[in-house]
């Protein structure tokens, strides 16, 4: 994915990745226009929701900076509760994030499902949550955010500039237009020069 490996079979397999990265992004863009056009519901809840993403596969530090904001929200007497959609718990009750997530904010409530707009009312419903945090939560369009937070990591910031399959991008960089807030996460780790 990265380029640094050469030769016949490499560029034969950063082609095959290049042409079905193609087709992801056709559905990619045909998913997000029908949000923006309103043929696909996006659904307001009661309370407000913060939703933390990135444009990336793997770690960007989305977890550490919902549990940041879960707890400066505690600190100011807000009822918060984060919703996920799940990945890779199996017949788990929770993921390693969610995990991760109950050691270090153990009187924050984490709801699990696949559909988030479920997940949400079942935090405001049953836990009388008064925020919502979305960990993961920028390619989710159908629950409305009233605030779009995007993770980019410095060290590789831009899933070396392709989209799924022949990159890391979950969708097109010029789609960042939609957050309200980036931050760059990393950024100790690469030369001062290369951040700027």
């Amino acid at each position: 994915m990265d380029g640094r490996w050469r030769g016949p079979a490499a560029t034969l397999m950063r082609g095959g990745l290049s042409v079905a990265s193609v087709g992801y992004r056709g559905v990619v863009g045909w998913r997000n226009r029908s949000y923006d056009r309103g043929k696909q519901p996006i659904v307001r809840v009661d309370v407000p929701v913060i939703s933390v993403g990135n444009l990336t596969t793997g770690g960007t530090g989305k977890t550490p900076l919902v549990a940041f904001l879960a707890k400066w929200f505690r600190e100011q007497g807000v009822r918060v509760a984060i919703v996920s959609r799940g990945y890779g718990r199996g017949d788990a009750d929770e993921n390693d994030e969610a995990a991760e997530l109950h050691q270090r904010l153990p009187d924050v409530p984490h709801v699990q499902d696949p559909d988030r707009v479920a997940a949400a009312n079942v935090a405001i419903d049953e836990l009388e949550t008064q925020l919502i945090l979305m960990d993961d939560g920028f390619q989710h369009r159908r629950l409305h955010r009233d605030f779009d937070i995007v993770l980019i990591d410095a060290t590789c910031p831009f899933g070396y500039g392709h989209l799924l399959p022949r990159g890391l991008l979950r969708e097109p960089v010029q789609n960042l237009r939609r957050a309200d807030a980036v931050i760059v996460t990393r950024c100790d780790q690469i030369p001062a020069a290369e951040l700027q």
